[in-house]
């Protein structure tokens, strides 16, 4: 083999370039960082890791990894096994991941402990953890072609399963060479990685800057969602060039305030550009900027390039471009696969290195796509999109002649769309559609048959089966589809009565003006279109946060003040229709309808098996429910899922008539929604007390609880030196050895007789009563307590990712009187919409309900109860605490993922001994694990 042919091979590039910068640091992740010498002895030893598993030539390694450095690990430890890279993205869901390892039958699959895959879908499981130590081997895999395959990318079928794209190391050098010798890299620059893994952008992100000793920071996924904090990301890390797919640039211009960063390269890709856009881009980065736009597929990636500075003219459509080096010839052929005039209309067929090797293990569908010309040899890929071929030899895009589209640069199948549609069993026809009147707002529309389905259950089966990308913005239940002449579903005409309406958020339309106007405010609130008139608020994604933004909008929408639509009015008329209805009335002057009798309970993810009983949550400290906003999106359960809410943040409950008025509101609540059991009842942190309690009172009625999961129920009954949740709590902060002993305590009193407990019936010692004189002063220490301020500001940010979090400094300068108005300052900046009340009350319920967790003693519970701990080293303490009193408990101990840098910052206002209690609902893995339990023990 040729030394040349290896210097198209990534890995050897690689190695290459560590020779050149060893001490340099190849890249940055969070607070950590690695240089090119310490990424090749990692790389080398997991390498020699994989060997030793049997990873040979050929082989195909799956890497459920998110993005991070052990992510670049492992990619160039397999290609140093000449194998290919295979990303599984943790993200998709788990349907999606068995439809593709059952068909791949992948040779081996790289976890690690922040995203374990489940064992159920492989068992060829490699933990990173167990094998990144290993020992590096001295003669490594011997070097072979560059045409083997480097990477197998999923992307969207028409199957109804995902395709596999087969791309080799040599098919991404004409980009890579096209950027170092064009746009060479100066000292100093700094790039970002922070594409979907499945993309080809992801791998031009990483070894374009990385083979050539520039440092790159991987930009985590949870920053890239939100477009502040990614363009935040940007300039704060002084990124030079960037790719960027257009919808995502349109969206960021259009936020008020954006500004530019001084990027030496900036490049578009994933999607065409229209002529106002590029305008735009132009105007609003410095002039030193170069902007291109790159056009290609996973199939064959950045094939044409244009330079929109030289091509734009406004008003005029803006080509695809030319071909982007000498590896690339692109051909614009008629159906007799001859060339088509200048000026004409024909498919483009692309040739060269840039392509693809085949389609994994679907050699048919590999073949209908690559033709070779009556006069040649050639090999030639159909790309399937219609182009213009101009007299300058320039391309202009068309139209595309099968059913896959962009959106956000994903390529969507909408065959695979409407296939996992059809996996709903009340659903006998479906069709997908684009919509992409608006210019970079590109959008499906799903539109399903009969129109008796319920939308939630389908969008549920989609969620289950379909990465994020790839679920329609809106559904629409007809009763039949119109047809062509032909007998077809005339897509034309669904695209024609139903498109114009999906910006607005109406997807089927309102019945009266009133409808409309709520259904577009609640759509610019929730910056979704999928609004109908029988939406849910909190079923369609709204908060207990977002709540209040929706309703200030619509005091202006309808010139209503506080009086008559209060914060209350949407969980009291929580659809369009009903809210639209109460409204109507309070202009015509006539009586509003009777509020529901019952507004503490919220609906937060609608059922698709109305015979289940619900799931019901207690809302934790503050009295909301945001601190379950990512569980319950997480759960795939068919059950609704039901949280009840503190009448006393909206000033309905009186504090001083004590615990057990409390939880009895609660329970006259549950039961006034659901009178008999079984209940399944989940409470997180000081919830737990209420939990617990509600548990005993239902038991006490004479009613079966199947379920009573408490979450890190901390700190519960340690009102005094004599009671064990006291030490439970304390040993957290004592030596090691102490703390050891007081769990050995715990474990000597479990043997004490259960009968010898406190009995089943509430205790008078557990009323916790106040007179007004002492909640007076105690609402006064809440408003005026520093670091109970502090840390309820921190977890407002982390439930909701605004930034409300408070200072140290902030506070210094204000004193003890000035706590609360800082944080009411903070949120009105933040929020404007919020109501000061509602926060002022969320600081006193939120010392409220600790007390509560504090001084609540313990009884025997006749029940089953499963507690979540969050994996630390205070295991058994919870255990201990409980087991004296509860007939059945077991203990579940769940993972935590490693923090963004802004989540650590924040968690430094948190005792650190307990700091993983604070986070763990906030966090990605622990929520992922907790909701897989959560499902397991709800069926």
């Amino acid at each position: 083999m040729k030394r040349q042919d290896h210097s198209l091979r990534l890995d050897e590039q690689f190695e290459e370039q560590v020779k050149r910068t060893p001490d340099g640091v190849a890249v940055h992740y969070q607070s950590g960082s690695i240089t090119f010498a310490e990424l090749k002895t990692a790389s080398h030893r997991l390498a020699a890791a994989l060997r030793s598993a049997g990873i040979r030539d050929g082989c195909l390694v799956g890497l459920h990894m998110e993005r991070s450095i052990a992510y670049v690990v492992s990619v160039l430890a397999i290609l140093q096994s000449n194998s290919a890279v295979v990303p599984l993205p943790p993200s998709y869901p788990e349907g999606r991941l068995r439809d593709i390892l059952s068909f791949a039958a992948l040779d081996a699959v790289i976890d690690d402990a922040d995203t374990p895959l489940s064992p159920l879908l492989s068992n060829r499981i490699i933990h990173f953890s167990d094998v990144a130590d290993a020992a590096p081997d001295s003669g490594g895999a011997a070097l072979t072609s560059p045409d083997q395959p480097a990477f197998v990318l999923c992307s969207s079928g028409s199957t109804g399963k995902p395709k596999m794209i087969v791309r080799s190391h040599r098919s991404f050098f004409h980009r890579l060479r096209w950027t170092w010798e064009n746009h060479p890299y100066s000292i100093g620059e700094v790039c970002c990685q922070k594409s979907h893994m499945t993309t080809t952008h992801a791998i031009y992100e990483l070894f374009e800057p990385l083979l050539r000793g520039i440092p790159v920071h991987i930009i985590a996924d949870q920053e890239v969602r939100t477009l502040e904090p990614f363009w935040e990301a940007i300039h704060a890390r002084s990124i030079s060039r960037l790719l960027i797919v257009p919808s995502v640039l349109q969206a960021s211009m259009d936020m008020p305030g954006f500004v530019a960063p001084p990027l030496k390269v900036l490049v578009l890709m994933g999607e065409s550009v229209h002529a106002g856009l590029a305008g735009r881009t132009i105007a609003a980065f410095p002039g030193q900027t170069k902007i291109f736009s790159i056009y290609g597929s996973t199939e064959a990636s950045s094939t044409l390039v244009c330079d929109l500075k030289e091509s734009y003219r406004p008003g005029e459509e803006l080509p695809l471009g030319k071909p982007i080096s000498a590896d690339v010839r692109a051909y614009v052929l008629g159906a007799d696969l001859e060339q088509v005039a200048p000026g004409e209309v024909g498919m483009l067929h692309i040739a060269g290195s840039p392509l693809f090797t085949a389609y994994l293990k679907d050699p048919a569908l590999t073949a209908s796509v690559f033709v070779t010309r009556p006069d040649g040899n050639e090999r030639l890929y159909r790309t399937h999109d219609q182009v213009r071929r101009m007299p300058d030899s320039s391309l202009h895009f068309v139209g595309r002649i099968d059913h896959t589209v962009k959106i956000r640069g994903f390529r969507v199948d909408l065959q695979e769309v409407e296939k996992a549609i059809l996996l709903h069993r009340d659903v006998r026809q479906s069709a997908v559609i684009l919509s992409d009147s608006d210019p970079g707002n590109a959008m499906l529309l799903g539109f399903v048959a009969p129109g008796s389905v319920a939308q939630p259950s389908v969008y549920q089966v989609l969620r289950e089966h379909l990465p994020a990308y790839m679920v329609p913005s809106v559904l629409v239940s007809l009763d039949s589809f119109p047809l062509t002449s032909s007998g077809k579903v005339d897509r034309q005409k669904l695209l024609e009565d139903y498109a114009g309406r999906a910006p607005a958020g109406t997807p089927s339309p309102p019945q009266t003006e009133t409808q409309r106007r709520v259904s577009d405010v609640w759509a610019g609130v929730l910056k979704h279109g999928s609004i109908q008139p029988d939406s849910n608020f909190f079923q369609v994604g709204g908060t207990s946060l977002t709540v209040f933004a929706a309703v200030h909008r619509l005091r202006e929408a309808f010139k209503l003040d506080r009086r008559q639509l209060s914060d209350l009015s949407i969980y009291q008329y929580p659809t369009v229709e009903a809210l639209a209805s109460y409204i109507d009335r309070l202009h015509d002057g006539s009586a509003p309808p009777p509020a529901p009798a019952n507004s503490t309970l919220v609906t937060l993810k609608g059922g698709a098996d109305s015979t289940l009983p619900p799931l019901v949550v207690i809302s934790s400290a503050g009295g909301t429910l945001g601190a379950y906003d990512k569980v319950v999106r997480a759960l795939k359960t068919r059950r609704e899922v039901i949280g009840v809410r503190d009448p006393f943040i909206w000033g309905d409950r009186d504090a001083t008539l004590g615990f057990q008025n409390w939880v009895t509101r609660y329970v006259n609540a549950i039961r006034e929604r659901q009178p008999r059991g079984p209940y399944y009842l989940m409470a997180y942190s000081s919830a737990g007390v209420f939990g617990y309690e509600i548990a005993r009172h239902l038991q006490r009625d004479g009613q079966e609880v199947a379920l009573l999961a408490l979450i890190d129920p901390l700190a519960m009954d340690r009102a005094t030196r004599l009671r064990y949740g006291y030490w439970a709590l304390q040993a957290r902060f004592m030596r090691p050895a102490f703390g050891r002993i007081v769990l050995l305590g715990g474990r000597v009193r479990m043997a004490v007789p259960r009968w010898l407990r406190a009995s089943g019936r509430s205790g008078r010692e557990n009323d916790m009563a106040l007179s007004k004189d002492e909640f007076r002063q105690f609402a006064t220490d809440a408003r005026t307590d520093r670091a109970h301020i502090l840390r309820l500001s921190a977890l407002l940010e982390l439930n909701t990712g605004l930034p409300f979090a408070l200072t140290e400094s902030e506070l210094a300068q204000v004193g003890p009187d000035g706590y609360l108005a800082a944080l009411l300052a903070r949120v009105k900046s933040v929020s404007p919409e919020i109501d000061p009340e509602t926060i002022e009350n969320i600081v006193i319920q939120y010392s409220l309900q600790v007390r509560s967790q504090h001084e609540y003693r313990l009884q025997r519970y006749d029940g089953k109860v499963i507690i979540f701990d969050p994996d630390g080293p205070y295991q058994g303490l919870l255990a201990a605490q409980f087991r004296p009193y509860v007939k059945q408990l077991r203990v579940r101990r769940v993972p935590l993922g490693p923090q963004s840098d802004r989540t650590r910052l924040l968690s430094a206002v948190f005792p650190e001994r307990i700091c993983s209690h604070y986070l763990s609902m906030r966090d990605d893995v622990f929520v992922r694990a907790l909701a897989e339990e959560l499902e397991t023990l709800l069926q």
